[in-house]
């Protein structure tokens, strides 16, 4: 399965005092678009932090509005999206299930999540873990795991919790946005947390096939290449 993993477009970035978005959506539009339909990508990935904000401007929520249509419905390409710590995952979600039969899936509120998108090919199924971000008390309340205190514990008790729903022996794809311990910082990135209780750690994500990370802004080295 061709998987195009991309994350953080902060559509409705301001900078400076003036919007990106005719910038984002020459990117979008331009090169992502056609990568998709030349490459023949199988699914898209956007793993978090699709607005820059929770409440993002018009424009910006029609820039994916466009986006999103001409992925699922003019290239026919299943498109999975979760939640970052930048967006609203209750406004991120609206009409989830809706959406799902048409090809886009959209992982916000921890309460509409139903368990893992399946999508096959020529080899089987391939599940996909789609874990939007989210805070260790919403997690602990939502699963009802008065332990959970961490972004660590949250983590692992969001990916056990989606994980017991998969079935043995298929191919597995988890999409988070997480800080993984061992990846590098910039200057863009707004912190989870104070003091590094944010990160959690890489070995959480050893047992699937591949992982789907957002959050670091740019490619990062964890554990190997």
């Amino acid at each position: 399965m061709r998987i195009l993993h991309t994350a953080d477009w902060h559509l409705g970035k301001l900078f400076y005092g003036n919007y990106l978005t005719e910038d984002q959506a020459y990117v979008l539009e331009q090169q992502l678009l056609p990568m998709i339909r030349d490459e023949g990508i199988d699914a898209v990935v956007l793993a978090g932090d699709v607005y820059d904000r929770s409440l993002p401007p018009a424009e910006a929520v029609e820039l994916f509005d466009d986006v999103a249509t001409r992925i699922t419905a003019d290239l026919h390409v299943p498109f999975l999206v979760i939640s970052g710590n930048h967006d609203s995952p209750a406004r991120l979600s609206f009409a989830s299930r809706l959406l799902a039969p048409q090809g886009l899936y959209m992982a916000g509120e921890l309460e509409r999540l139903t368990g893992p998108v399946v999508l096959e090919d020529d080899a089987g199924p391939v599940a996909f873990l789609t874990v939007p971000y989210a805070e260790p008390a919403v997690v602990r309340q939502c699963l009802g795991q008065d332990e959970v205190r961490s972004h660590q514990q949250a983590m692992e008790a969001l990916l056990g919790w989606q994980g017991s729903q998969v079935p043995d022996g298929v191919r597995t794809v988890c999409v988070a946005h997480a800080f993984v311990a061992g990846g590098v910082a910039g200057d863009s990135e707004r912190p989870l947390s104070i003091g590094g209780t944010d990160q959690v750690t890489s070995g959480l994500f050893a047992p699937f096939s591949y992982t789907a990370l957002g959050h670091l802004h740019g490619p990062q080295k964890v554990t190997s290449d």
